[in-house]
């Protein structure tokens, strides 16, 4: 027995008693190609194809390959979901740390939007969505999205915090996360201003916060057109080689303090895996 064969069997054995599809042929398929990823350590098809059973051309395989990624029918949740279940069993004490982010691709004409879950210093995909690169994305656009993932997380660990970056700083992202049952911790664009008590609005970018110190702002607006209240920590990162430090502000709606710092810091491991996907060819 080849080793591919050998590694299809156990992947079977494995992911069949989970996974439920009416055309029993669709999973085999996706096995087949996940041994190839594996084998050939390359998502080219080409490469995937040579790890492939059968005496058809190796453009055979390749066309089949292309046939199943591009089969409409093939309900992408309905394969991940059990996966997700397994992975997750004994998670009900964790406190969960979701991340969303994207990337570019194809000369920057599409984005791929990815909420994963923080964990072992990467980041785990729950859900994902593609859309063409627009700037800004709303939160209509990516909300049935992370609706999807409460509904599974949620039953499933303690608590969720979501963690974004500037990209999604408007209040409506943390008016869902509360929706959702989540905390949240996203970082504000420098040039935010924030209204204080006394009724004075500042610049988080013209605040006078050392290096290694941090600020802590309670239940001031972050946005005045909607009076939106939130707790705003705010500190400046160490000087890089040229000397250079940027200033670091996230709003959430838990107290603010380095405990919020330290939550956003985990929002480096979605780079990480993007590292990993770009590199690795993904």
């Amino acid at each position: 027995m080849s080793s591919s064969s050998e590694l299809y069997n156990r992947l079977f054995r494995t992911i069949r008693p989970w996974v439920q599809v009416s055309n029993i042929k669709q999973l085999a398929n996706w096995l087949w190609i996940t041994v190839g990823i594996l084998q050939a350590d390359s998502i080219a098809l080409s490469k995937i194809a040579t790890y492939l059973p059968g005496s058809t051309s190796a453009e055979s395989r390749v066309t089949m390959i292309r046939r199943w990624l591009m089969n409409f029918k093939v309900d992408v949740w309905s394969f991940y979901r059990p996966i997700l279940e397994q992975a997750l069993q004994g998670w009900l004490s964790v406190h969960a740390i979701v991340i969303l982010d994207g990337v570019t691709v194809f000369n920057d004409r599409w984005q791929i939007f990815r909420l994963s879950l923080a964990h072992g210093r990467r980041a785990i995909p729950l859900v994902w969505i593609v859309l063409p690169t627009e700037g800004l994305t709303q939160v209509e656009k990516l909300e049935t999205m992370l609706r999807r993932a409460a509904k599974f997380l949620n039953p499933r660990v303690r608590q969720v915090t979501f963690l974004a970056d500037r990209g999604f700083r408007d209040h409506d992202w943390a008016a869902l996360c509360l929706k959702l049952g989540w905390n949240y911790v996203i970082r504000l664009a420098n040039s935010t201003r924030i209204g204080l008590g006394d009724g004075q609005w500042v610049r988080l970018d013209q605040l006078a916060v050392s290096t290694n110190d941090c600020c802590a702002f309670r239940r001031v607006l972050v946005a005045r057109s909607v009076k939106w209240s939130a707790q705003v920590t705010v500190t400046h990162t160490r000087p890089d080689a040229k000397g250079k430090s940027e200033i670091v502000a996230v709003m959430s709606n838990r107290a603010a303090g380095r405990n919020r710092l330290r939550e956003y810091a985990y929002r480096m491991e979605i780079e990480e895996s993007f590292r990993d996907d770009k590199s690795g060819g993904l």
